[in-house]
């Protein structure tokens, strides 16, 4: 019997089937432990490109923030601060100008986009003795001690944009270069309502030599006529022809050079203001009042005003020495040169209540080097004691230099993702 149960079989099957199954188990388990994996790493490249693509966003939309209301000078003590998912849109000049968090929480449509934080910020691409290279390659450790402004002047900064999403942070950087908007104005020397000369020497009191095409000339929006008390064009006109002598001595040369009856729509368009006065609050030239001088540089750098703006006031300006910007801008009230001031650029007054008195005067023994626009009925009284070549000298190269901020955009192969470290 005992030797009968020893040669008896029954039973293998249960261990059989035992190890089968351990097999089996053993290896499901190690397939769902390798599917686990997968679809955890899946999950983790999921976050990252999520990561990628919200902070992608978030640098694009501070790009165009720049673009808006670029960060100069002007933005010395606001300057553009840490931007995150709750900041708020300002307009310039506040400070932190920010991307626009709802328009950017639209475009990422994503089973992670629950709880996305985002993060922007602007520095200088200013050099440093450890850094000599600092404005065209981005070093973590010196661009992030910068100031939120283009404190160098030289219309570039550094974008940095971080995103999370479920714990994957990319991060990513780029320099950011703004665009010179060159503004097409008339290339005259005189644009206004009345063209009056408090002089009556007989001297060249606006000087048209090197007037070439149809640039440089007088454009008057009054016609002359016989008996008028108020002149027109130069002189008044109470005898014989018009333009008598004196008029063509002072206005030279004249043939082929003055305009009566000139267009009375805007010199200047709406649109060409709003830029101009936004690069002025850029540049830190913007003043809402008459300032006690015109500023020689850019604050903060050697570099002139490209544009002057003063809001509002009767100004006056008087001296010597020599002034400089591509324009200077009176929006409402007048401007008055004496003394022997020397300014090279366009004088421009936007003149909205219309004033049909002198706007922009240019009197004493100094130069105007370019041109003078006068919106409405405002009137140019140039005229002097004892100059020499003309108050007002025509110059299309002041014309040319009238630049304003245009888009930013990133500068070619600037752009990287930082690590993670």
């Amino acid at each position: 019997m005992t030797t009968d149960r020893i040669r008896d079989e029954r039973g293998w099957a249960l261990v059989t089937a035992i190890l089968l199954m351990a097999v089996m188990l053993s290896t499901i388990l190690g397939i769902a432990t390798y599917l686990n994996g997968q679809t955890k790493l899946g999950a983790d490249s999921r976050k990252r490109e999520t990561a990628f693509n919200l902070a992608e966003a978030a640098l694009n939309g501070q790009i165009f923030a720049l673009s808006q209301d670029w960060p100069g000078a002007g933005y010395q003590t606001k300057a553009y601060g840490v931007c995150t998912q709750a900041s708020t849109p300002v307009a310039a000049p506040a400070a932190n100008h920010c991307p626009n968090a709802a328009a950017i929480s639209q475009l990422i449509a994503s089973p992670d986009s629950t709880g996305l934080q985002w993060q922007t910020e602007v520095h200088d691409n200013a050099k440093s003795a450890t850094d000599p290279s600092g404005t065209t390659y981005y070093n973590e450790a010196v661009a992030r001690l910068q100031p939120g402004y283009d404190a160098n002047a030289d219309g570039t900064v550094f974008v940095r944009a971080s995103a999370t999403a479920r714990g994957k942070t990319r991060t990513m950087v780029t320099l950011v270069q703004v665009e010179p908007q060159t503004e097409d104005l008339p290339h005259a020397a005189v644009i206004a309502n009345r063209l009056t000369d408090s002089n009556n020497g007989n001297k060249t009191i606006v000087n048209m030599t090197d007037s070439s095409g149809a640039n440089g000339f007088i454009g008057v929006r009054c016609t002359p006529t016989l008996g008028e008390s108020t002149a027109c064009l130069a002189q008044p006109w109470t005898k014989d022809t018009f333009p008598s002598s004196l008029v063509t001595t002072n206005l030279s040369p004249y043939d082929g050079h003055v305009q009566p009856g000139y267009p009375t729509t805007s010199v200047v368009s709406p649109d060409q203001r709003a830029r101009l006065l936004a690069r002025a609050i850029s540049d830190g030239t913007y003043y809402p009042t008459c300032p006690s001088a015109l500023p020689s540089v850019i604050p903060g750098t050697s570099q002139p005003p490209s544009v002057i703006w003063i809001d509002s006031g009767n100004c006056k300006f008087d001296g010597n020495g020599v002034k400089q910007a591509s324009v200077l801008v009176i929006n409402n009230g007048t401007i008055e040169f004496t003394g022997t001031h020397d300014y090279y650029g366009v004088i421009y007054a936007i003149n909205p209540s219309n004033s049909s008195g002198p706007v922009v005067m240019l009197h004493g023994n100094g130069h105007v080097y370019g041109g003078v626009l006068i919106e409405g009925d405002g009137t140019a009284d140039v005229g002097s004691s004892g100059n020499t070549g003309g108050n007002l000298i025509f110059d299309d190269n002041a014309y040319k230099a009238v630049q304003t901020y245009g888009n930013a955009g990133i500068v070619q192969n600037t752009w990287r993702e930082i690590p993670k470290t």
